[in-house]
């Protein structure tokens, strides 16, 4: 179990990074148009929150409780909410929450896993 959260703390890491890169770039695109659009600030702080849970993920991976896949539950969680909220302006958020949904459904499994031991 310890091989498979650091493993998917990796993977979300690298996702994370992919969301940086194409918010930071939608963030200046807007900056520099003065479009009004907030799609690159909402995707620095889904990314920012995706990240967080991914390094908690990894940190916590050897906690005896179950502290690190609830901290990581909830921040997943708190991405997804908000990537659905801004799904019907920005479309392609809506991958992204899907992303962040899979990723609490495996913090939800992972305590359910923990608990049956």
């Amino acid at each position: 179990m310890k091989n498979a959260k650091l493993w998917l703390g990796i993977l979300g890491i690298l996702i994370a990074g992919y969301f940086l890169i194409v918010s930071c770039y939608e963030a200046s695109w807007n900056y520099l148009t003065s479009s009004g659009h907030i799609n690159g600030i909402t995707g620095i702080l889904i990314a920012s929150l995706f990240l967080a849970g991914s390094i908690v993920r990894i940190i916590m991976r050897g906690a005896e409780d179950d502290s690190g896949s609830i901290i990581s539950l909830v921040l997943f969680g708190v991405a997804t909410a908000i990537a659905l909220a801004l799904t019907p302006i920005y479309h392609y958020l809506q991958s992204w929450a899907v992303i962040c949904l899979i990723m609490a459904v495996i913090s939800i499994t992972m305590i359910i896993l923990k608990n049956r031991k």
